[in-house]
Parts: C-alpha cells; structure tokens; sequence
C-alpha cells in the first residue's frame, strides 16, 4: 500500500483492521477486497451492502463520510453499481461494487447511511430501473424520477430499451433522419 499523508495523523491509516470489521459485518456477503495506493475496493452481494456501507462510514480507520457518487452500467447479463467514497479525515477512497439481477434490479437504499446520496438513487433508478429498497421516495415510482417526466416508460441506459417515440419533444425521444 503507498504511503500518502492522512490530514491527521501523518499516514495512511493500516486497513487490516477494516477488513477483518468488514468480513465481520457482511460474512458470506462480502464477495472480494482489494487495497491499493489508498483505495479500499470492495465487492459485496446485495445482502451485505448496507452493513459493508456502515463500517466504511464509522470504522476509526475510515470515516468514509463522504458519498462522491453513484455509477451504473449494464453489462447485458447485470447491473452493476459503483458507489465512491471519499475520507477527508483519512485522506483515502472505497468503491463497492455490487452485481445486480437484471430480472431484479433491487438494492437497499443507503439513504440512512448517507443522505446525500437520494438524488444519486433517484437517478439510478430513473436511467438504469434499480429498486432502492427503503428509498424516502419509493412508494411513489412518479417521485423517485429525477431527470425524465413521470409519466416516461423504461429506463433509457438499459440494454433492453426500446423507445417509445413521441411528437411531443417533451415527452419521449423523437425519431430522427
């Protein structure tokens, strides 16, 4: 691991112990973990990610309080989630990674654990139709949409998208040529 200063105690911290509170906390969840050059990487089942999430956020020799964003992508077989977060304290970052069902694209939301990540989720969910289990917004799919109108069909940055096209230019993609 390369040593960079941390903002407070002059070293990157030892990570040793936030693996071993993170195998703790997510057990048969916790799919792979890799440190490198002050990144912690970690890949988790759904079921394990909130508990992963919580340590990161709390552990001494984290403090991962900092959600910088929320990335997915469609890989045709699943939805994969990128969550990187960000220590100012200790001067380190952590991605999760976490593999989705496509059939099911269903997490629990992370809102509690930070709430600066609710616009990240709503967008998630309006461009890619993952379910963030718990959401303040989820029992009304209208609200959970960010960016597109409520009344939208699919999800644009699926594989299996098919537009709806529509003369309204406010309401659905338009042909072209």
């Amino acid at each position: 691991m390369e040593e960079r200063p941390a903002a407070s105690s002059g070293s990157t911290p030892d990570l040793t112990h936030v693996l071993e509170a993170l195998r703790t906390a997510a057990g048969d969840g916790l799919v792979a973990v890799d440190v490198a050059a002050g990144t912690l990487r970690v890949e988790v089942g759904r079921a394990g990610l909130h508990a992963v999430a919580c340590v990161l956020r709390d552990h001494p020799d984290c403090l991962l309080t900092y959600p910088a964003d929320l990335c997915a992508t469609d890989t045709g077989d699943a939805i994969v989630l990128w969550y990187r977060l960000w220590s100012m304290a200790r001067r380190i970052t952590a991605i999760i990674t976490v593999n989705l069902p496509r059939e099911t694209p269903e997490v629990v939301t992370l809102t509690d654990v930070w709430p600066g990540l609710d616009w990240h989720e709503r967008e998630t969910f309006d461009l890619f139709g993952v379910h963030f289990v718990g959401h303040p917004r989820v029992q009304d799919p209208a609200r959970m949409r960010i960016l597109l109108p409520e009344d939208w069909v699919g999800h644009p940055f699926r594989k299996d998208y098919e537009p709806v096209f529509s003369d309204d230019p406010l309401h659905g993609p338009q042909e072209t040529n």
